[in-house]
Formats: structure tokens, C-alpha cells, sequence
């Protein structure tokens, strides 16, 4: 990822850089940050749907998976719509997730990160991943993460990844008040 780009210029992938668009876009033209129900995938660069998870953070903090499209099924090896986090990931990658998510929410800035993670018959996997946060049902409570991926090939993959999967971590320096 090119740091001197800036944060938009780092989206190489026309999926994610849709997304981030389309989350500013409803942003300036609302004055605050989009309702979940504001955000239509069906303005989103076709291609992203399948790719898509719609995670909420429910009142007890946990983060709960609203939907995943189905590249998403694919890549896991089964859907996680409607499983909780802590479910589906071993529980030190779940608290850094769950860390990475709260973040995103309390600050009302999106991120992008690139992840490994392990699937059953696979070597690993490894993809770029924009989040957005979005409002729930509480107008100044964020509760609700859009997530877009762009699944990588070896070839795109440089370094190690730390031991939680997590090769970087980039945060918008312009969040939406």
C-alpha cells in the first residue's frame, strides 16, 4: 500500500475504493455518518456484493454477522451469517478483530487492513479489507461495519503477517463527524 497516495489513493481495488466512495459521498450529502439502511449495495460496484459482510455490534459488544455474500461462504468454507465473531475465529484473532472494529466505530473512520487467515484444504488465505461505519438505530451511536475484500494471490503478498493475521492496519485520517 503507497502511504504517499493518501488514504483514497491507497484503494487500488475498484471494489473497496466504490465503497469508501459511496460512504463519502452519503456523508457530505447527509451531514453525518450514513444510516446501515442508507446504504444501498445495489450502488456498489457489482462485483463487491459477493464479497461483502455487514457486521453489527450488539449492545453486550460483541459483533455479530448481519450478512456475507457469497464469496465470502466460499473462501470460509461455510457462512457466517449470523454467527457471532467469537464464534468463528480463535479468541485472541477474534479481540484483535473485535479491537480493530471498536476503533473503526468509536472513531467513525474507516480502515483498511490486510488479513491471513486459515481455511480448511487451504494453504492460507489472504485479502485486503476496507471497513466503513455506518449507523445503527441510534442516531449518534456507530454500530454497524460495511466490509468489502479484494481475496489475494501469493504472487500480491509481501512480508509476514504478525501472529494474529494482520499484515498492516491503515486508519482515514478524515473521519465524518
Amino acid at each position: 500500500m503507497n502511504q504517499a497516495l493518501g488514504f483514497r489513493g491507497a484503494l487500488a481495488d475498484p471494489g473497496l475504493a466504490g465503497l469508501y466512495d459511496l460512504w463519502v459521498r452519503l456523508g457530505r450529502e447527509l451531514g453525518r455518518l450514513p444510516y446501515r439502511q442508507e446504504i444501498d449495495p445495489l450502488d456498489l460496484p457489482p462485483h463487491v456484493l459477493p464479497t461483502m459482510l455487514v457486521l453489527e455490534r450488539e449492545a453486550s459488544g460483541r459483533f455479530h454477522c448481519r450478512l456475507a455474500g457469497t464469496a465470502m461462504a466460499e473462501y470460509f468454507g461455510f457462512d457466517p451469517t449470523g454467527a457471532y465473531l467469537d464464534e468463528v475465529m480463535p479468541p485472541e484473532a477474534a479481540r484483535v478483530r473485535a479491537r480493530l472494529y471498536e476503533r473503526v466505530l468509536d472513531e467513525r473512520r474507516p480502515v483498511v487492513c490486510r488479513f491471513r487467515f486459515a481455511v480448511p484444504g487451504r494453504e492460507f488465505i489472504a485479502n485486503d479489507r476496507l471497513y466503513v461505519p455506518a449507523l445503527g438505530t441510534a442516531p449518534d451511536h456507530p454500530s454497524v461495519l460495511f466490509s468489502a475484500q479484494r481475496f489475494l494471490t501469493s504472487a500480491e503478498v509481501v512480508g509476514q503477517p504478525d501472529r494474529n493475521g494482520v499484515y498492516h492496519v491503515r486508519f482515514d485520517d478524515s473521519p465524518l463527524a
